[in-house]
């Protein structure tokens, strides 16, 4: 059966093909009222379905939002991408979702067919500076994108263009640590070693300055996955150290993993070893996400506005040219952009998180 074109619902419609155009196309330029249900009524009645690069050229814009995440298995990103997409299409425009497993080529080849697709914007969430010599070619692209006119919108670390949204991620991790070492933890073990990932390493790292300033020095360094797997293997690791030393009274060991996917995974495979959550071992993660207070125990983490950080993103991804910056959700630790900046200048929000203590790092209280 011949595709329906578009002069057939002109032609059904009783009106020019340049007037069929600009109602199904989107173009600013639309007729009155009565003619413009004529062509839908034709349009709908026929089963015409309008061409994305008609649509795009009528509007200056293709209505395509391109999301790169890194592993849409992790609720974090999961989280995060929900919103978006829900958002987005509230809007009427639509999200290409592309995952990299933190995989650069990945990231690149991503990158580029996005382009090719002229998405309006690109929404990169997660670190995305590897420290290799690639991470030029993923700067050069965005640069050349946002020189373009498209907007390059980061959540997690700078990508040097566009804007950013940037959790105080050693801030947070330093309050956390502090008030478990409050609570009366003594014993901890944290993630390291995880190369790539600057967030991680963030995280990591002030968690450990808090405890250094405690006078505690961690027990145990673990290197491992920041996915779900990560977190089982770190709990193998750490049921092999209990047995090799199982430390000083009934203090249990605080394991500290710098994402709450890693954390559950965590947690989860120290139960199935048989070994007590918060009794033996307590476990604490990073990020908030809504799985952390479905865990059982509950997962004691900080708590990122993911969904916050979601819809200012979107906001910034659909504000129109020479539109004032609208007043997002995280808009009050904005650093405006100087009205004079271009598009391709990078700026910056640090949103802080909120300190969860749940379950899973409880001490028992001495009767």
């Amino acid at each position: 059966m011949p595709a329906v074109r578009l002069s057939d619902v002109a032609h059904d419609a009783g009106v020019s093909l340049a007037t069929a155009s600009r109602v199904l196309n989107g173009s600013s330029r639309v007729p009155g009222k009565a003619v413009a249900e004529k062509v839908e009524a034709a349009a709908l009645k026929l089963g015409y379905v309008p061409n994305a690069q008609a649509q795009a050229l009528a509007r200056s814009r293709s209505g395509l939002i391109g999301l790169v995440v890194h592993d849409i298995a992790d609720p974090y990103f999961a989280t995060i991408a929900r919103e978006v997409q829900q958002q987005v299409f509230a809007s009427q425009s639509q999200v290409l979702l592309t995952q990299t497993d933190r995989e650069i080529d990945t990231e690149i080849r991503a990158l580029r067919s996005l382009i090719a697709q002229q998405v309006d914007a690109l929404v990169l969430v997660g670190s995305h500076r590897y420290g290799h010599d690639s991470d030029a070619s993923i700067s050069a692209m965005l640069e050349g994108f946002a020189r373009n006119g498209g907007r390059v919108v980061g959540m997690g670390q700078s990508v040097g263009v566009g804007r950013t949204i940037v959790p105080d991620n050693a801030a947070a991790a330093h309050e956390l640590a502090t008030a478990l070492v409050v609570g009366g933890h003594r014993r901890f073990a944290v993630v390291q070693g995880i190369s790539g990932i600057p967030s991680a390493a963030d995280r990591t790292g002030g968690f450990i300055a808090a405890l250094t300033e405690a006078g505690i020095e961690p027990e145990l360094d673990v290197e491992a996955g920041l996915t779900r797997d990560g977190g089982y293997e770190l709990a193998r690791t750490i049921r092999a150290h209990l047995a090799d030393a199982p430390g000083e009274g009934s203090q249990p060991l605080c394991v500290f993993a710098p994402a709450d996917v890693m954390a559950l995974g965590a947690l989860g495979e120290l139960r199935r070893l048989g070994i007590d959550v918060p009794g033996q071992v307590s476990v604490a993660g990073f990020g908030g996400v809504p799985d952390a207070e479905d865990a059982n125990p509950t997962l004691t983490t900080i708590a990122l506005p993911l969904h916050e950080m979601a819809r200012q993103a979107v906001e910034w991804v659909l504000e129109q040219p020479g539109q004032d910056a609208p007043e997002g959700p995280l808009s009050t630790s904005a650093a405006p952009a100087p009205e004079s900046s271009s598009s391709t200048e990078a700026t910056e929000v640090h949103v802080r998180g909120d300190v969860l203590l749940r379950e899973s790092t409880a001490l028992a209280v001495s009767s």
